[in-house]
């Protein structure tokens, strides 16, 4: 039988374009630092580490645990080591978690990063097609995502105001956040005039690149208390993979994610996650994606995302606020974003989040991802 767990510390570094004061190693000490502080525990507490990064491409470096394990005082730990592109933290997260639930682990630390700086990201985007069934047609994240838009906006009718509603929200809601390396007032007119890359895709429709870490400590329900009176307990978790290239592929709904949502919600005895969801984080890799997620999560019905965003319901003042930290238009560490994410909803129902706390938030929706858009995940979080 599965055992209940809960986040109970956390810690994230200032993310920034160029880390250069610090090593790639460096910059996982400062986020495993911060979250040990925060449960009030030492490594000697840890049972086990799982280390998540971006492809080895990302960073430049092969087996980076073996550097980062000495860094961090993890020697003769029991540590994974994973990656799954933009999702690795999430999937980092789920692995650690799956290794306190089964009663392998009272605590476990998780620590995500990416140092986007001193990689190759392009190169590394544009080979992980299969060479022989997918890297000729392979046009790069950006293209991919301008037809995914495009044919979105084809099928519902959508303006390319929509996603810059969300660019907008993200980008103000960023510029409290200590962490965001990203802060500058934007309007929507600002985005929709901002220099096109690759139509209906323009400049402020794209998170930065980043570098920077982030770190959970994951505890049973036996030894959570020592750390905190309130942890963010994880009450369903689940990551969910299609094929990169299917030739069926819905571009309106990620089937993945609906699949996960679904998972997750049976779990939580989540019902209607309009009402019963009090905040929500997700990993937006261009503004167009975070309409896709209102709809997948079921947060609106199929088609109606433009019309949430044009409401106001996801902003800071609205019913489901998404994204209160600026996501990742603020900071965008690819291989971290999914911890940062379940960060930012962790400290919202242990109400304690240090820019933006939403009121009474007691229950959160987390969703990450990665890949070519085919791995998609959520979390319930809740006081």
């Amino acid at each position: 039988m599965s055992r209940h767990v809960g986040i109970v510390g956390v810690g994230q570094t200032h993310h920034s374009r160029r880390r250069t004061d610090v090593s790639q190693a460096g910059l996982v000490r400062e986020a495993v630092d911060r979250a040990l502080a925060d449960a009030k525990l030492s490594m000697d507490d840890i049972d086990t580490v799982v280390v998540a990064t971006g492809p080895v491409l990302f960073a430049a470096v092969n087996q980076p645990e073996k550097w980062v394990v000495d860094a961090i005082g993890a020697q003769n730990k029991s540590v994974v080591r994973l990656t799954s592109g933009g999702g690795a933290g999430f999937a980092g997260a789920l692995a650690g978690y799956y290794q306190v639930a089964g009663g392998f682990s009272e605590r476990t630390l998780v620590v995500a990063y990416d140092k986007l700086s001193e990689g190759q990201l392009q190169y590394s985007i544009s080979t992980l097609y299969d060479p022989f069934w997918g890297r000729e047609f392979a046009v790069g994240i950006m293209g991919f995502s301008a037809a995914y838009w495009r044919a979105r906006m084809d099928a519902l009718g959508h303006t390319e105001e929509a996603a810059a509603m969300v660019a907008a929200k993200n980008r103000n809601n960023a510029i409290a956040n200590p962490y965001a390396h990203q802060k500058k007032q934007v309007t929507v007119e600002d985005v929709l005039n901002s220099k096109p890359l690759c139509w209906p895709i323009k400049l402020l429709d794209v998170p930065p690149i980043s570098d920077g870490a982030a770190a959970i400590v994951l505890a049973s329900e036996k030894v959570a208390h020592h750390s905190t009176g309130r942890p963010a307990w994880i009450r369903g978790m689940a990551y969910c993979c299609e094929a990169d290239n299917a030739a069926e592929r819905s571009l309106m709904l990620s089937e993945p994610l609906a699949i996960a949502s679904r998972h997750v919600y049976r779990a939580a005895g989540i019902t209607n996650p309009r009402r019963q969801f009090d905040v929500v984080e997700v990993q937006e890799p261009y503004s167009c994606f975070e309409l896709n997620y209102y709809e997948s999560l079921g947060l609106c019905a199929p088609g109606e995302a433009a019309e949430l965003i044009a409401s106001g319901a996801t902003q800071l003042d609205g019913d489901i606020p998404v994204n209160p930290s600026g996501g990742c238009m603020g900071a965008n560490p690819i291989g971290a974003v999914g911890v940062i994410r379940l960060i930012e909803a962790a400290t919202q129902v242990m109400g304690r989040n240090e820019t933006h706390q939403i009121k009474d938030a007691k229950t959160a929706l987390v969703q990450s991802g990665g890949g070519w858009a085919n791995l998609r995940g959520c979390a319930v979080l809740s006081a």
